[in-house]
């Protein structure tokens, strides 16, 4: 993990990166949008996933969390789900179904914890929506973007 930021005053960022040898590193970021309702945008790579967790503790009490934002179920985002599920037990993960469903092929999702996004749909964090938009670009078919009309 690298060290932490904020993108605005209610947007932390958790950077992390992975190196590639030849041809340098992976960036792999996470944030945690300090709405009404917290939202965790992704969990970090599971290499860094006790530092991630300390990182989590750090700017909030995970207890705390709303929600879980999965943007795609790809290892560099999904590294300390399983572990953040566990400690924000009131948390509800918002993903995209396919993510959901190929997630669960490999661990136990708590289906009934799931808020299943499709492009387009949007869940209310209390002070604020979000909205999962396709981006233009992507490699991963699960992927979803996440829009905050508060911060644009």
């Amino acid at each position: 993990m690298d060290t932490l930021y904020q993108a605005m005053p209610d947007i932390e960022v958790f950077p992390a990166h992975f190196p590639v040898p030849g041809a340098g590193f992976l960036p792999v970021n996470a944030f945690l949008i300090k709405a009404q309702e917290p939202v965790l945008v992704d969990t970090g790579i599971g290499i860094d996933s006790d530092e991630f967790m300390k990182a989590l503790a750090s700017v909030i009490d995970p207890q705390d969390l709303k929600w879980v934002w999965l943007t795609h179920d790809d290892a560099d985002h999904t590294g300390s789900l399983q572990r953040v599920l566990k400690a924000a037990p009131n948390a509800r993960l918002a993903a995209y179904s396919l993510a959901v469903l190929r997630m669960s092929t490999v661990w136990p999702v708590p289906m009934d914890r799931v808020y299943w996004l499709n492009p387009g749909d949007s869940i209310r964090a209390g002070d604020r929506k979000l909205t999962a938009v396709r981006p233009p670009l992507f490699d991963n078919p699960a992927n979803i973007g996440v829009y905050d009309d508060k911060s644009g």
